[in-house]
């Protein structure tokens, strides 16, 4: 099966039919991606979250509706199991303080991102703090590159409402900066380019292997 002649939903369909080659080919173009997706908020469950990602595609839970790319379809499935598992971690969080246990932080660790610059450490920090949909928003068009129409069928909401969650997720990022850095080069650095800086945390994510489909 060659790379450059199959697209994506074509390697997934023979997947589908039982052509283990055909999964393999798909977790390498996408399995970093997914991994880096769940690695912000669910950073001690990203594999496992990666895994079952990729397991919802192949059974087709939730199938494909032709509309958007592969990609869009497949961050959808994404955003889903991370939404389920944020829940998941809040109920259980609440059963700790009713049992009077120190349930640990709120936000999920980040030593598996790794990052070069104190400008992307902090970048990483707001990341974190924004609500989720607007840091999915955020991840799947600097770091996946997607165009906000393919955006808007991920997250299941209309064109129009992507560019406008993106605009305020990029100034609630902006507000969080300034409270978090102090001011300085630093600072200045992050504020003069932050859209370069988001991108390029995305370079730094560490590019696993994946296990076999």
């Amino acid at each position: 099966m060659s790379d450059a002649l199959t697209n994506d939903l074509e390697v997934l369909e023979a997947w589908r039919q039982g052509d283990r080659s055909a999964g393999d080919q798909l977790m390498r173009r996408h399995y970093t991606s997914v991994l880096r997706f769940f690695e912000l908020k669910a950073t001690a469950a990203a594999d496992d979250l990666t895994q079952r990602t990729f397991l919802a595609c192949v059974e087709g839970r939730e199938r494909f509706r032709g509309e958007g790319s592969f990609k869009s379809y497949l961050f959808g499935i994404a955003r889903m199991l991370l939404l389920e598992f944020l829940r998941k971690r809040t109920r259980d969080a609440r059963l700790v303080r009713f049992g009077e246990e120190d349930g640990g932080p709120a936000v999920t660790r980040l030593s598996t991102v790794v990052s070069r610059h104190q400008e992307q450490q902090l970048l990483l920090r707001a990341l974190v703090a924004l609500p989720t949909d607007m840091h999915v928003a955020l991840q799947l068009y600097y770091w996946e590159g997607m165009p906000t129409a393919d955006i808007g069928h991920a997250l299941e909401i209309p064109k129009s409402t992507v560019t406008t969650r993106l605009a305020r997720a990029r100034e609630q990022l902006r507000r969080s900066l300034e409270t978090l850095a102090k001011p300085g080069p630093v600072r200045d650095r992050l504020m003069s380019d932050l859209e370069g800086w988001t991108r390029s945390i995305a370079a730094t994510a560490p590019s696993p292997s994946p296990a076999s489909g």
